[in-house]
């Protein structure tokens, strides 16, 4: 498990702190695990399928040349030639030049959505996980973050690229339901 920098980490720590006071070391585990998976499932919506930075911008805008290979939109795609889907893409062509020249191109069907997603083959919002970090124990138990190093690679670098803060920071809406999440659990015990 790779685990990205966040200041989710810090709001962790101040909510296991309050709830401590409140409640049992079991029942702080608990809550900790409830928000963090829940966050992990509002980070996805936010980043993956709506486009939008920590502060509430889109991320980015994918290039025309991107788009190309994101829709399969190639001038030597196959066409369909009749029925109610006449003159579509039956497929994104073949690679025309390089080692690979001559080989059909993958179709990754996605949306002419031009937002910046972070999801080309899905695999980024796929591992992206909630875990107990075990058994580098850290002091809130939990993490938000990636199973392989390649796609917390990819998410740096497209901070970088945009020059915003996208998964390693928590939106003003994500704070606001950590701490509604919190209230709600110190008040029925």
């Amino acid at each position: 498990m790779i685990a990205y920098n966040s200041n989710a980490s810090e709001v962790l720590n101040v909510i296991s702190n309050k709830l401590n006071k409140a409640m049992s070391e079991q029942e702080t585990d608990k809550m900790l695990r409830k928000i963090a998976s829940t966050l992990t499932a509002v980070l996805r919506v936010r980043v993956h399928q709506n486009g939008i930075a920590a502060d509430g911008t889109r991320i980015g805008t994918y290039s025309p040349q991107y788009m190309r290979v994101r829709t399969g939109q190639f001038g030597n795609a196959t066409r369909v030639k009749s029925g109610k889907n006449k003159g579509k893409a039956k497929d994104a062509g073949v690679i025309t030049r390089g080692e690979n020249k001559g080989q059909q191109r993958k179709k990754y069907n996605r949306t002419s959505d031009t937002k910046v997603i972070l999801s080309l083959t899905r695999q980024m919002e796929q591992d992206m996980t909630t875990c107990e970090r075990n058994p580098i124990k850290i002091p809130f138990g939990y993490a938000i973050g990636y199973a392989n190093e390649e796609n917390y690679n990819k998410l740096i670098w497209n901070e970088k690229r945009y020059g915003k803060k996208i998964l390693t920071k928590l939106s003003a809406e994500e704070e606001d339901l950590v701490d509604i999440m919190v209230e709600n659990a110190i008040a029925t015990n």
